[in-house]
């Protein structure tokens, strides 16, 4: 009788703890699939920004016309095939299936390893050479096409990488799969791989974040202050409520201030230097429903503000659209001297105009009245150092950014080559090529990488 009872007891403790070895089991399983799903979508997308990053360069040395530099952009896109060859063998294909692909991108690293070396030594390009970067470039910018094709396939259709290597896909693609990425990576093997890194910012951004040697000069103001500057920047008109908001300490020490708007239209934050009274920043959470003005419109909107505000002499350089709102680069001009390191962003609504972002950090850390002598090359002199490749279009002295935090004098040189806006820079007193920045432009604006 007891056997009886004591049976069902340890047959059903039995199948709790199988039970619990299973789910712990599956638990584990579905963690390593999820490990595994992630690792392949980093591989994935690090390897098409590298091959971005390197049809960009190569576009670049085509009209680069300085040794030194083309060495680095060389070195650059060696190092960068080198990583995407890696981020490729990580993904779940068979061999045969990418090693027309592979053998590209290792021809690819193999061959500007070969032309760093040769400029290294103080050895010229030649024609034939220049004509091979070309046909990388144009290999590249094919890859580059279906690529974004497969990008989006992914981004929109939810597919898993895990279903590569649980169907076991070991030999050649099939352009029947029913999978999408076995079907775009048949066409890749055929042509190439596209994803960019834009520097939304606009050219220098990066090189502008380094300087932090130059404090704001003037008199200390107080959080009472600094509310009735932020006030006034706003308008007092629109003021309803005004409280303290959090201080930074960074390069430049501010002063918080939020003010909730009459028109409940979201409230303001703006933040204000602790010495001199500067308004840094200001930022609204105003909600855009529509974009109902032209980009024109909004630009000579965000040029009225600044000349309220003070700021004489901007111009706009670069500008992009997001979500309903258009943001604005402008740089400082001394006489007809660009001055790059002297930025500000402004932030325009496209439904009503409004301007709902400002940063002004760039400006206030680098801004004074520089003195600029002369250049010892000419403009002319300079205009023969540029690529003949490159169809000049327009021409300007330029005051920019270095990597070290200092400024270099500059002639720039806007142009087109092979259906692509480039802009060179080449120092004004001895010639050498100092940046290349490759603009791109679309229905939302320009950009510069």
């Amino acid at each position: 009788m007891l056997a009886r009872l004591v049976l069902p007891v340890i047959l059903t403790v039995a199948l709790i703890i199988v039970g619990l070895w299973g789910y712990d089991q599956y638990q584990q399983n579905m963690e390593y699939r999820n490990y595994m799903e992630n690792l392949y979508q980093k591989s994935f997308y690090e390897l098409v920004g590298q091959i971005g990053d390197i049809e960009t360069k190569l576009s670049k040395l085509m009209v680069s016309g300085d040794q030194g530099q083309s060495m680095i952009i060389l070195s650059d896109v060696w190092r960068q095939a080198d990583a995407a060859q890696i981020n490729l063998g990580q993904l779940p294909l068979g061999h045969l299936a990418l090693i027309r692909t592979s053998k590209f991108i290792n021809q690819l690293a193999d061959y500007c390893y070969y032309l760093t070396k040769k400029t290294g030594q103080a050895q010229m390009l030649s024609v034939q050479e220049m004509n091979n970067i070309g046909e990388l470039y144009n290999n590249c910018a094919r890859l580059n096409g279906e690529l974004r094709v497969l990008v989006d396939s992914i981004n929109s259709g939810g597919v898993k990488w895990g279903e590569l290597r649980q169907a076991k896909v070991k030999a050649e693609l099939n352009e029947d799969s029913e999978n999408v990425i076995v079907r775009q990576f048949t066409k890749i093997e055929r042509t190439g791989i596209d994803y960019p890194t834009l520097i939304y910012d606009g050219p220098f951004s990066e090189t502008l974040l380094q300087r932090r040697d130059i404090r704001i000069k003037g008199e200390a103001v107080d959080q009472r202050q600094a509310q009735d500057i932020a006030a006034a920047f706003v308008g007092r008109d629109r003021v309803a409520e005004i409280k303290n908001g959090p201080q930074t300490t960074a390069d430049i020490e501010t002063w918080g201030v939020y003010i909730r708007t009459k028109d409940g239209e979201g409230s303001i934050f703006v933040s204000v230097s602790k010495r001199g009274g500067k308004v840094i920043n200001m930022i609204s959470d105003e909600k855009v429903n529509d974009s109902k003005i032209s980009l024109d419109e909004a630009q000579r909107k965000a040029e009225k503000f600044l000349a309220e505000k003070g700021y004489d002499s901007m111009v706009p350089t670069y500008s992009q659209r997001f979500d309903g709102t258009l943001v604005i680069n402008y740089v400082y001009k001394q006489d007809d001297i660009i001055v790059y390191p002297d930025m500000i962003k402004v932030k325009v609504s496209l439904e009503d105009g409004d301007i709902i972002g400002f940063d002004a950090r760039n400006y206030h850390i680098a801004h004074r009245k520089r003195n600029i002598e002369q250049p010892e090359l000419s403009l002319s002199e300079a205009r023969k150092l540029v690529n003949p490749r490159l169809k000049v279009k327009s021409e300007a002295m330029a005051v920019i950014p270095t990597e070290s935090g200092g400024e270099k004098l500059c002639y720039e040189f806007k142009g087109e080559y092979a259906g692509d806006d480039f802009i060179v820079y080449l120092d004004a007193n001895n010639g050498k090529e100092v940046n290349i920045l490759k603009i791109i432009r679309d229905e939302n604006g320009s950009l510069a990488i």
